[in-house]
């Protein structure tokens, strides 16, 4: 069994914060905003995993300043901050009460439901989960290939990964598009929203096939459009 935290932290740990920026800055560059799928898969193959799973506009630009406030955290951490204040937010503004919302990514409290070591599965089951997320996301326009996916394998080969982590990453990269392999994670409506956190943060939706993969796992994972509205705009501006 891999250590699904030490495989997530490799991609989003800010202890490598100068490796991220520089994948950042190969997945950015000379690019023009553009997300199309092969200018993704560019920086996959120039930057590791990190290039395939990271595939928003935004968080890439702050991993290319030195990484945001969310992602300072590191890991599932990182994830957890961002689920856990756009839940406080979306509460915020349903409450009518005059209740601030958060101005700031903030990590859930130690006795939050958010917090990994509270969740029915651990905090080694949200991470598999969160990856899983993160590999179902990046494929959500539809366009990675056979060939596509055999230049992805043969650099996964090249990652340093311990035979275990290399194995989960290339099953979930050969399964087919299937949320369900996301829903069977969501063991509560806390890491439902760390699980849509995680898949925003793999793509940019602005492909129809993209919009309607997360419009759909919204709804596979009961997240109501408010906190759905409010996961977006976190995810894309608090990073």
């Amino acid at each position: 069994m891999f250590d699904a935290r030490r495989l997530l932290d490799q991609v989003m740990n800010s202890s490598q914060g100068q490796d991220l920026a520089r994948m950042a800055g190969g997945l950015t560059s000379g690019q023009g905003g553009s997300s199309n799928r092969n200018d993704l898969l560019k920086g996959a193959v120039g930057g590791g995993l990190v290039g395939l799973l990271i595939g928003n506009k935004s968080t890439r630009k702050m991993l290319g300043k030195g990484a945001g406030t969310a992602l300072k955290l590191g890991g599932i951490a990182a994830v957890g901050a961002l689920a856990y204040t756009a839940y406080q937010r979306h509460k915020a503004g349903q409450s009518g009460s005059g209740e601030a919302a958060p101005a700031q990514i903030a990590p859930p409290p130690a006795d939050s439901r958010f917090a990994p070591q509270n969740t029915p599965a651990g905090a080694e089951g949200v991470a598999r989960g969160i990856l899983v997320a993160m590999i179902q996301g990046a494929k959500a326009d539809g366009h990675v290939d056979a060939e596509e996916q055999r230049r992805i394998f043969s650099h996964v080969e090249t990652l340093g990964l311990d035979p275990d982590a290399k194995a989960f990453v290339m099953d979930e990269l050969a399964a087919p598009l299937d949320m369900a392999r996301v829903t069977a994670h969501a063991a509560s409506p806390e890491v439902a929203a760390e699980l849509y956190a995680a898949s925003l943060l793999a793509m940019d939706p602005d492909t129809p096939e993209e919009r309607r993969y997360l419009d759909r796992l919204a709804g596979a994972l009961n997240i109501e459009d408010g906190l759905q509205r409010e996961i977006e705009l976190t995810v894309n501006s608090g990073v």
